[in-house]
C-alpha cells in the first residue's frame, strides 16, 4: 500500500524549490511555512530522517485512530516500510498485542492454580462433557473419521515418546550380567580369564610384533638360566630388525612367510656366551637356524652354498650398531 500525505492550508503552501532539492511528492515544489518573515522549508527544518512522515494522511488510508510512526526496537515493519503502526498513545501494536497476551496467560495460570477444584468439578459434570463433545463433533473431524483403534494407538505412541528412550536388550543383558557378576565374583573370575586368554590367543595369531614377543621369552630364560646377559625385546623392535633384512632371512635370502615364518637367530650362540639383545639377533630361517645350531656363525656360513659375502657385511653393518664392543670383535673376528 503507498503512502498518502497531506498538509494543512492554514500553516502551510507550495512554494518555490529549496536548495537541497526537498520536493513534495508529485510536484516540482517545495512545503513551506505560511509566515511573513520565516517562509522555511518544511525538509530543510524537520529533525526526523524522512521529512515527509510527520505529513502520512493516517485517516486517508484508513489507519485511524493508529498512526505510523517510528520503527520500534523490534523491528515490527507495516507493509514493506520502514515504519510501525503505533496506537493513539504511541506504542507499537504487534509489541502491545504480545504484551498483553504473555499478561492474559500468566493471569489465567493464576487463575487455575487458586481455582483448581471448581474447575475439575465443573467439567465433570453431565452438561460440560455434552458440551465438549458438541465442540469436538463440529471443530475436531478427525473424531469422525477415524476409528477407536486409531486414538488408541495414537495414545499408545504418545505415552511411549513421554517415556523417553527405551532401554536396549544388550544394555538389559549387560545390566543382568553385572548384577550376577556382583554377587557371584567366582564366576566373573572365571569368565574374564577365559576372555582374556581367547584375546591373547587372537593377539598371538593376527599381531606379528606380539607374536615375535612371546616367541623370544624362551630363548630369554636360557640366557638368564646360562648367566649370559639377557633382556626382553620390545615386539615393536624386533619388526623393525626384520625390516631391516627386508623380512627375509638373514643368511639365505628366503623371504618370510605365514607357513615357514622366521625365527629368532642368535649370531653368537646361547651355549656360547651369547647375549640375548637386539645386538645379538637376526632373522633366520628354519633350516638355517636348525643347520647353524651352536656353530660359529661365519665358520658355518662359508661352508654353505649360498654363502653371500654382501649379505654377511650387511649382517655385520647392522649388528656393529648394537653390540658392545666385546661382542663386535668377536663377531667380526
Amino acid at each position: 500500500m503507498d503512502l498518502v500525505y497531506s498538509f494543512d492550508p492554514a500553516r502551510w503552501h507550495l512554494g518555490v524549490l529549496c536548495k537541497r532539492q526537498h520536493a513534495w511528492p508529485g510536484t516540482n515544489q517545495s512545503l513551506r511555512r505560511n509566515h511573513v518573515k520565516a517562509t522555511a522549508c518544511a525538509g530543510c527544518t524537520s529533525t526526523k530522517a524522512n521529512w515527509l512522515d510527520s505529513f502520512i494522511d493516517n485517516e486517508a488510508m484508513g489507519l485511524s485512530p493508529n498512526k505510523l510512526g517510528k520503527l520500534c526496537p523490534h523491528g515490527h515493519r507495516w507493509g514493506n516500510i520502514s515504519l510501525t503502526l503505533r496506537n493513539k498513545h504511541g506504542k507499537c501494536i504487534y509489541c502491545e498485542k504480545s504484551r498483553t497476551r504473555s499478561i492474559s496467560k500468566e493471569y489465567r495460570k493464576n487463575y487455575y492454580k487458586k481455582n483448581k477444584e471448581k474447575i475439575l468439578q465443573k467439567l465433570k459434570t453431565p452438561e460440560a462433557r455434552k458440551k465438549r463433545a458438541e465442540y469436538a463433533r463440529n471443530n475436531r473431524p478427525s473424531r469422525a473419521i477415524h476409528t477407536v483403534e486409531w486414538h488408541e494407538v495414537r495414545r499408545l505412541n504418545a505415552a511411549i515418546k513421554r517415556a523417553g528412550k527405551l532401554p536396549s536388550v544388550a544394555f538389559l543383558v549387560q545390566q543382568q550380567q553385572a548384577q550376577h557378576w556382583a554377587t557371584n565374583p567366582d564366576d566373573k573370575r572365571a569368565t574374564m580369564a577365559r576372555w582374556n586368554a581367547q584375546q591373547a590367543q587372537w593377539l598371538y595369531l593376527t599381531d606379528h610384533s606380539y607374536r615375535l614377543y612371546h616367541r623370544q621369552k624362551s630363548k630369554h630364560y636360557k640366557a638368564i638360566k646360562r648367566g649370559n646377559h639377557s633382556a626382553l625385546i620390545p615386539g615393536a623392535q624386533l619388526l623393525k630388525r626384520w625390516a631391516e633384512f627386508g623380512h627375509a632371512c638373514a643368511y639365505c635370502g628366503k623371504p618370510d612367510h605365514r607357513a615357514h615364518e622366521l625365527e629368532l637367530e642368535h649370531v653368537i650362540p646361547i651355549s656360547k656366551g651369547g647375549g640375548h639383545h637386539l645386538g645379538n639377533i637376526v632373522p633366520a630361517c628354519s633350516q638355517c637356524n636348525s643347520s647353524k645350531r651352536s656353530s660359529d656363525a661365519l665358520a658355518w656360513y662359508q661352508k654353505q652354498s649360498f654363502y653371500s659375502d654382501a649379505r654377511w657385511k650387511k649382517i655385520c653393518a647392522i649388528l656393529n650398531k648394537k653390540l658392545p664392543e666385546w661382542q663386535q670383535m668377536r663377531l667380526i673376528a
